[in-house]
């Protein structure tokens, strides 16, 4: 693990497949009906399902709540988008 890296805590909870809850939402990515990817605090989270709905959101707590039916729920790394003249000019 780089030195830099900062472990936090996040929490996640999940009722009967139908609700979502987690804190620690830095970014909201991608919301559909089918997809939900957030950039969290630990990195990417990606949950899919079918006709989710956005239930609250606080930006000051960075809490999240889903409802709709969840199939997965993967945890992923996000790449940070480079740009094209951020590198020209390294």
């Amino acid at each position: 693990m780089d030195s830099k890296e900062i472990l936090k805590e996040q929490k996640l909870k999940l009722d009967s497949r139908t609700d979502f809850t987690v804190d620690g939402v830095m970014n909201v990515e991608r919301f559909t009906q089918n997809e939900v990817l957030l950039k969290t605090v630990t990195g990417g989270l990606r949950i899919s399902g079918d006709n989710f709905k956005l239930e609250d959101l606080s930006k000051e707590n960075g809490e999240i709540f889903v409802s709709g039916k969840i199939d997965g729920i993967n945890f992923e790394d996000i790449k940070e988008k480079r740009s094209f003249f951020k590198d020209m000019f390294r």
